[in-house]
């Protein structure tokens, strides 16, 4: 064999092992390529994240933030990765969970990151939407906000004040507790949110179910108004439709009172409800898989969640403080298992607090 000749099919065996090298990465799951870079050193890692997000140019993020909050995290991270375009989608979680099942069944995979309280992680990992992300910014974050297979990295929680019309009620009828609420002066004078179910879920934790329920049941006879949309409903608080949010949320109510708002925050008593908490997830098949990383870990970032902070915010790192700080009040935040329980729970929502079926 001459010299030329082997040197040709030494060409060909090569070209071969890169084409096939290539099949082999692009076979690769999200799980395994990021898996992969999340074991390298801090630089190198980052590098690759870098590299690999430069040729992809976007992302795509289906947010359960409002818009504003989501556009102002989205600008930042672009500044400090000006390669990479964020699209936002915006939805409720409800929405946004029948968004991503519907287009994982259709296999039309569309979004890279999405947020939803920890109440859909059941859901998520046994329809294997949500890819395993175990990021080295997992040590920052409180003990609550992660679970131990990696499929959980919160990035924050919502808690759920009394979101007060200061024009409407007179200080002395705030109220300070939830049996407050089941007072004649409060009847059909209150909003709460259409889907609340961390709220029903969080009362049904704290007194146990069969107290829970007959206190929802209460609840639900002082004919409270639900409707779509958490900051809506305290816009609307706020502008005198209603005389109080039951259920706002703490960010909400610090970005109302920064606005000189004509209201006033209640930390509710026994107990102050927040949901489990609101975790980033990558999307199993996502097209832009590095940017997506680099995005997941911005919202992890001190720099990602100081921003979220300063909306009110409850965030994960241990290393950034609260705004709305609760002190020593007891919060209840929502067992997982209602992850397990959720049809019942939209069941029991509907029956005693919006009293469907009478």
């Amino acid at each position: 064999m001459t010299s030329s000749l082997v040197l040709r099919n030494a060409f060909i065996a090569m070209i071969l092992a890169v084409g096939c090298g290539r099949a082999l990465a692009a076979e690769r799951s999200v799980d395994e390529s990021l898996a992969a870079i999340n074991r390298l050193p801090a630089a190198e890692r980052l590098a690759a994240l870098a590299d690999g997000a430069k040729k992809e140019r976007e992302l795509v993020w289906y947010s359960t933030m409002n818009r504003e909050n989501s556009l102002e995290l989205a600008q930042a991270f672009e500044k400090d990765f000006p390669y990479i375009s964020v699209k936002i989608l915006n939805g409720s979680a409800v929405n946004t969970m029948t968004r991503i099942t519907s287009e994982f069944r259709a296999r039309t995979h569309l979004f890279d990151v999405t947020h939803i309280r920890g109440l859909f992680l059941s859901a998520l990992k046994k329809s294997a939407i949500i890819a395993r992300y175990q990021t080295p910014l997992r040590e920052t974050l409180r003990r609550e906000y992660v679970d131990a297979d990696g499929y959980f990295n919160g990035i924050f929680t919502q808690a759920n004040l009394f979101i007060v019309n200061k024009s409407l009620v007179k200080p002395e009828n705030y109220p300070k507790k939830f049996e407050d609420l089941l007072l004649p002066f409060w009847k059909g004078r209150m909003a709460m949110e259409l889907e609340s179910y961390d709220w029903l879920a969080a009362l049904l934790d704290y007194y146990g179910e069969e107290k829970g329920k007959a206190l929802a049941e209460k609840l639900g006879a002082q004919q409270p108004d639900f409707r779509r949309g958490s900051t809506l409903l305290s816009q609307l608080t706020a502008a005198g439709e209603f005389a109080i949010h039951v259920d706002g949320y703490n960010h909400t109510a610090y970005q109302l009172k920064q606005k000189k708002a004509p209201v006033e925050y209640i930390f509710p008593e026994p107990y102050i409800p927040a949901k489990t908490p609101t975790a980033v997830w990558i999307a199993a098949n996502a097209p832009h898989r590095y940017a997506a990383a680099l995005f997941a870990d911005f919202l992890l970032s001190r720099k990602g969640q100081e921003l979220m902070a300063a909306q009110g915010r409850w965030v994960s790192r241990k290393d950034v403080p609260y705004l709305l700080d609760p002190g020593a009040r007891k919060v209840q935040m929502v067992s997982l298992k209602w992850g397990e329980r959720d049809v019942e729970l939209i069941h029991l929502f509907n029956k005693l607090l919006r009293r469907q079926g009478e």
